[in-house]
């Protein structure tokens, strides 16, 4: 209730998240969590929330409502309901009723139907089998009458005096030189089955789109555009990168807090992709860049989804605020990696969003 109405006042107040953030002076990932009700409000910030909405801390933690004070509308009376209720109750029961004559009406023309109908199958089936069996009886047990059987025995006179089981060959056994010939074909058969399709390289497409598209910078290319052309939010920027010294390509989203302030949220493939992601979510000044809180670690991106708790092998800042820092690595990760689903239709890539592995996005 609480995240829904955070979440329905500052749109009916036209706020962005970025602007109700700066009015009460906590991130946009703090305004995230409470709309989605991932965290919750301290009272300052809820008294803070009331205060810019105009309205009661009571309504926006949803103990009443804005409309509470009016009078309610008078109440039907109760005869009518239970009218209504009859009225339904006797609909149904006369349905029932004409659905059971209507069955006993219908029931013994249903049973001649089937029952014309099996005796209808039954004739002919046996119709079927009379006609099958009918050939045998005239053409009897002599195989003369068949033309390869005259053919053989003119040009083979001797082999009638023959006795008749020496003559006969087993039509299931194959000849030697159809043995010969099929040992033939299972020893070149290898050399004619085609070569497996090359499987497709992401590391290497993803490489090679930085290297084609994005712009020279120092020892690295980057390509980068609004973070809003592949659905993520305002002055944020959404970039993908190639660093040859160390093989690496890295996707980012690099979101401006303040004049002073940046958070940078990376997703990177080392020397080829192995279903296994290393993030790294830096704050730092934008001014000098240098770092307040950093932290990074490894992601399976078959497990990994929204709400997943994020942790990290290196973290480095104030101890004070690391679990705020990394839920708000969590959210930012799961951005890139929306921004990353949208980018690959965009951007008409060779392969689809499930090359990535993130299955649950």
């Amino acid at each position: 209730m609480l995240s829904d109405n955070i979440r329905n006042y500052r749109k009916k107040n036209n706020l962005s998240q970025d602007e109700l953030a700066e009015k009460i002076g906590v991130s946009r990932q703090s305004v995230s969590f409470w709309e989605t009700g991932q965290t919750q409000p301290t009272i300052d910030n809820i008294i803070a929330l009331a205060k810019i909405f105009n309205i009661s801390s009571d309504i926006l933690l949803g103990n009443c409502d804005e409309t509470s004070a009016s009078p309610e509308p008078p109440k039907q009376p109760a005869k009518k309901s239970r009218l209504g209720l009859i009225i339904v109750i006797s609909v149904i029961a006369a349905a029932v009723i004409c659905a059971a004559a209507l069955a006993i009406v219908f029931k013994n023309d249903l049973i001649k139907l089937f029952e014309g109908d099996e005796q209808g199958q039954t004739q002919t089936t046996n119709t079927q089998t009379e006609s099958t069996e009918q050939p045998a009886e005239q053409t009897g047990s002599s195989s003369s009458k068949k033309p390869s059987s005259n053919s053989q025995t003119t040009q083979n006179p001797t082999t009638e005096k023959q006795p008749e089981s020496d003559n006969k060959v087993d039509s299931d056994t194959p000849s030697e030189s159809e043995q010969t010939s099929g040992a033939q074909t299972e020893q070149q058969q290898p050399a004619q089955q085609q070569q497996p399709e090359e499987q497709f390289d992401l590391f290497e497409y993803c490489k090679k789109f930085a290297i084609e598209k994005g712009e020279l910078n120092g020892d690295y290319t980057i390509y980068q555009q609004p973070s809003t052309k592949y659905g993520g939010y305002e002055n944020e920027y959404f970039s993908i990168s190639y660093w040859a010294d160390s093989d690496m390509v890295e996707f980012c989203l690099h979101c401006p807090l303040d004049d002073s302030l940046s958070h940078n949220f990376y997703l990177r493939m080392r020397g080829g992709y192995n279903q296994e992601y290393e993030y790294l979510s830096s704050k730092y000044y934008r001014s000098s860049g240098d770092s307040l809180r950093y932290a990074t670690g490894y992601i399976n991106p078959l497990e990994f989804y929204d709400g997943y708790p994020i942790s990290c092998d290196v973290y480095e800042g104030d101890t004070e605020g690391q679990n705020q820092f990394m839920e708000d690595s969590r959210v930012g990760v799961c951005d890139l990696i929306r921004c990353l689903k949208v980018f690959v239709t965009k951007e008409k890539m060779e392969c689809d969003f499930s090359a990535f592995d993130f299955v649950n996005f």
